[in-house]
Formats: C-alpha cells, sequence, structure tokens
C-alpha cells in the first residue's frame, strides 16, 4: 500500500507541474501539488513505520 500510494503522490506532483508549465496558474495546479506533497509524506511516514 505504501508503494502505491508513492506513486500516487508521484503521478499527482507531475500533473501540477504540468498544470503550472502551461501557464494555467490556477486552482488545480497549485492544489494537486499541496495534496501530492501530503501523500508522499504519508507514504514516507508509512515506510519507516513499517
Amino acid at each position: 500500500m505504501p508503494y502505491c500510494m508513492f506513486l500516487l503522490g508521484t503521478l499527482i506532483l507531475e500533473i501540477g507541474l504540468a498544470e503550472l508549465q502551461k501557464d494555467r496558474k490556477g486552482f488545480v495546479g497549485y492544489m494537486s501539488i499541496v495534496i501530492s506533497l501530503f501523500v508522499l509524506f504519508v507514504s514516507i511516514q508509512d515506510f519507516l513505520m513499517h
């Protein structure tokens, strides 16, 4: 499960960065980056706990 969460976080981060590079500096790009950082943080914590 932590592997899936880690890959999901990196995918969402890539989507957010792609949105920002398209000069669509809207809510979706920034929110996806914030969500991806949270998912990556949780997955890294899960790696360290087990």
